[in-house]
């Protein structure tokens, strides 16, 4: 029998990707209780799929916190519920709360969530779940071990905003680096469509360099060049190191169905793998770096599992560190608003991009309102906050 029991609020895609993670726990110590979804179809489905009893399935997710009571709780909505969800949560008091990223959509929000979960002694998560790679657990012993010598830079080229891709890339910066303090940060941003992602405005592109207290800084490049995707270049005093991923092919990704996919089996994303390489003066060419596979959907749960356990001293994406992304991705459209270098701590609170869309700060050369994120809607909205629509 589990000792604990999840409850997960939104049965999208991402809950789908979680709820796997939870139940890949060795010895499935956690069990999916209670889910809460506004949607009948998806509560239908992943209830059914994952075989949680009918009468734990809420249309209300406040309900369902005060009548289940869970353990975990984890919240796997798009981005502007996160906060409302979690401090709400929080209030109840659970053991944990795991929240799928972006922390937050501006700094105000993750210091409100971190607020809500101190004074009710609730430990905080975010589903930052790529440095919980076997392969990037490795480069993390080894970048601490000297392989490459001192780190002077770590380089992020990804595609998409910097919310829903680059922030992976900058908590792995700041992972592999044993999250050193950002003191500065200079960035730009383009922004000539009406671009939004999950309902919010999104940038075309961006460029930005933050300099970390350990003397490394990190370049950060979002929608410009063909990169790195999800991974990162390390620079050293003695040698480079580059970390990537990579999925399992499709055959070996567990199905979905009869589940509404709209991007194909959600578990690619529970199959991915990190991959990693690097060199210097004797390794005589790239020398690969290797570990066995696990689900690093499962290893952040474990580890979440282990920090209300008191194993670890704090969990490896803890909330404090979910800010730490969310101050620099700000501090970037801070500068950017500002013309200026951004010193930290970042005093302004709101979302800065979305306060130079409001003031026409950025304006629009190609008009058109587009949602990057249409697809995985359900019903008639475009958009997440449409219709009756959730992901």
């Amino acid at each position: 029998m589990s000792k604990y029991r999840t409850a997960i609020i939104a049965c999208g895609i991402i809950g789908r990707v979680h709820t796997r993670g939870w139940l890949g726990v060795t010895g499935q110590p956690t069990a999916i209780g209670a889910l809460a979804d506004t949607n009948p179809d998806a509560r239908r489905e992943f209830g059914d799929f994952f075989a949680v009893p009918e009468q734990s399935r809420y249309a209300d997710y406040r309900e369902m916190l005060d009548r289940e009571q869970p353990d975990f709780v984890d919240v796997c909505s798009w981005h502007q519920l996160h906060a409302e969800m979690v401090i709400a949560a929080a209030a109840r008091r659970p053991k944990a709360i795991l929240c799928q990223k972006p922390m937050a959509v501006d700094l105000r929000e993750a210091d409100e969530m971190l607020t809500a979960c101190a004074r009710n002694d609730v430990k905080l998560i975010v589903a930052f779940q790529r440095p919980h790679h076997a392969v990037w657990l490795k480069a993390r012993d080894l970048l601490r071990a000297g392989v490459i010598g001192e780190i002077q830079q770590i380089q992020l080229c990804c595609g998409g905003n910097i919310l829903n891709t680059n922030s992976h890339n900058i908590r792995l910066a700041l992972f592999l680096m044993d999250e050193p303090g950002v003191e500065w940060i200079m960035g730009g941003v383009e922004r000539t469509t009406d671009l939004v992602e999950r309902g919010l405005p999104a940038e075309d592109a961006c460029m930005g360099i933050a300099q970390c207290d350990n003397g490394a800084s990190i370049l950060i490049a979002g929608n410009l060049i063909a990169g790195m995707g999800q991974g990162c270049r390390v620079i050293g005093s003695e040698g480079f190191m580059d970390l990537g991923t990579g999925r399992k092919p499709d055959e070996e990704v567990p199905s979905d169905a009869p589940m509404y996919m709209p991007e194909g089996p959600s578990a690619r994303y529970n199959c991915e793998f990190g991959t990693g390489r690097y060199i210097n003066a004797s390794t005589a060419g790239w020398q690969e770096i290797e570990a066995p596979f696990h689900d690093s959907w499962a290893h952040q749960c474990q580890d979440a599992i282990d920090w209300v356990e008191g194993k670890v001293d704090t969990a490896i994406s803890a909330g404090e560190r979910g800010r730490a992304v969310q101050e620099v991705m700000m501090g970037l459209f801070e500068s950017a608003r500002k013309k200026q270098r951004i010193y930290l701590p970042l005093k302004t609170k709101v979302n800065p991009l979305n306060l130079m869309v409001e003031n026409g700060d950025l304006p629009i050369e190609w008009p058109g309102r587009q949602e990057v994120r249409s697809r995985l809607v359900r019903g008639e909205g475009m958009s997440w906050h449409e219709g009756d629509g959730k992901a």
